[in-house]
């Protein structure tokens, strides 16, 4: 059995109780090269937060599990086929997660996500529409501005030793 990381027990600094809040649950892949480094992309005009960069991802289909819908979304954003797939951590602490969110009711939705970690791939990167730019990096050299969440991820990324944590 794989031992848990958790941080904290409850985080509801500056959510407003009685805000009715939209769940959104949420998929992060940390595709990462053969030199160590993780593919970033951009976000473009088209998608929420444009000009910020981040872990490929989006929102689940119907019907999907949480690795099918990371798989998915991998090849929709930039093209490529990732293979395996270990659970880095789930992300749902309101601080970094509760954002405006047009798909919500309220205007207001928290983003409960699975960030996997893909160290096999193929294919050549051919980001879609929602992707302005896309490199390769360093975990600790992501390029600004990065989605707020992303950080804590990123740096879960670098400390990751097999067990997963949850935030």
């Amino acid at each position: 059995m794989t031992a848990l990381k958790e941080s904290g027990t409850k985080s509801n600094v500056g959510v407003d109780q009685n805000l009715k809040i939209t769940f959104f649950p949420a998929v992060n892949a940390a595709v990462v090269d053969s030199q160590g480094r993780v593919l970033l992309t951009q976000r473009s005009a088209k998608v929420r937060a444009p000009g910020y960069w981040c872990l490929p991802g989006g929102h689940f289909d119907p019907g999907e599990t949480w690795l099918s819908a990371c798989v998915r979304e991998v090849h929709e954003e930039v093209g490529i086929e990732v293979r395996g797939g270990r659970l880095v951590g789930i992300y749902s602490d309101p601080a970094l997660n509760v954002v405006a969110h047009p798909l919500s009711p309220s205007g207001m939705g928290q983003f409960v996500t699975a960030v996997f970690l893909f160290e096999e791939y193929r294919g050549e990167i051919r980001p879609n529409e929602e992707v302005s730019e896309w490199g390769w990096f360093e975990p600790e050299q992501a390029p600004k501005p990065l989605l707020n969440s992303h950080e804590i991820r990123l740096a879960d990324l670098r400390a990751f030793s097999g067990e997963a944590f949850f935030r």
